[in-house]
């Protein structure tokens, strides 16, 4: 892993940010990842990619998860991040986090002009709920993200918002302990991560504004409903 940045947050230690392209399962097993947040988007995807290492080492059969990531792409119009906890004791993540991306119906509201620049508020509210989704349930502190737009259209400004999304839960809450964030997978490059490394140099970040969650378990699912009163 190479790290991009240090991100410091107030009150808390330092977080690493990290570059490991493709090496989910070599982070995993060397205990630099404890969850992955990857795009509801099976096929020739990060998850799709790495679908027989998460049914293996979470113990969840991938037709489950491919479910639950059909769904949310193709058929759930709100913005849902999924938590899928392993069902291993000695699994190597303690979760799967699914969240929707430029490809779910949950965005289309947001795409104007269609493929044009990524909406902030969508990647950066979805990034946060997702850290506080993986805390809250299975204490996660070593996070593993892949690309949450479509094939090839990664964008700095999605890299930037997750990297301030961290920033702000780290800064609400400074006893969370989390250490590190790696972009992974496919479809980013070095070059995406530069705005990372302005962040502190330019006061990082302001605040976070708490927004309007509604959360359910469903067969041992967490499901995180988001809604910022946003409409594009």
């Amino acid at each position: 892993m190479e790290i991009i940045a240090s991100l410091h947050p107030n009150n808390s230690r330092p977080v690493r940010v990290g570059f490991a392209p493709n090496m989910i399962k070599t982070l995993s097993s060397k205990g630099v990842v404890d969850t992955l947040i990857t795009a509801a988007d099976e096929g020739f995807t990060p998850l799709g990619f790495a679908s027989t290492f998460l049914e293996q080492d979470l113990g969840v059969p991938f037709a489950e998860i491919r479910s639950l990531a059909d769904w949310s792409r193709s058929r759930n119009d709100q913005v849902t991040v999924i938590g899928i906890p392993s069902r291993r004791k000695d699994s190597q993540l303690r979760g799967l986090i699914l969240a929707p991306c430029e490809n779910s119906i949950s965005y289309r509201r947001y795409a104007k002009p269609q493929y044009g620049k990524p909406f902030r508020d969508f990647y950066y509210n979805v990034t946060y709920e997702a850290i506080a989704l993986a805390h809250a349930e299975w204490g996660a502190q070593k996070f593993a993200m892949s690309h949450l737009s479509l094939s090839n259209r990664f964008h700095e400004d999605i890299a930037t918002c997750n990297a301030e999304a961290l920033a702000h839960f780290c800064d609400e809450n400074p006893n969370a302990g989390i250490e590190s964030f790696v972009f992974t997978g496919c479809c980013i490059e070095k070059s995406h991560l530069n705005g990372i490394a302005r962040l502190n140099a330019e006061s990082k970040t302001g605040h976070h504004h708490p927004v309007n969650i509604t959360k359910s378990v469903a067969n041992g699912y967490t499901l995180v409903h988001i809604d910022w009163g946003g409409s594009g």
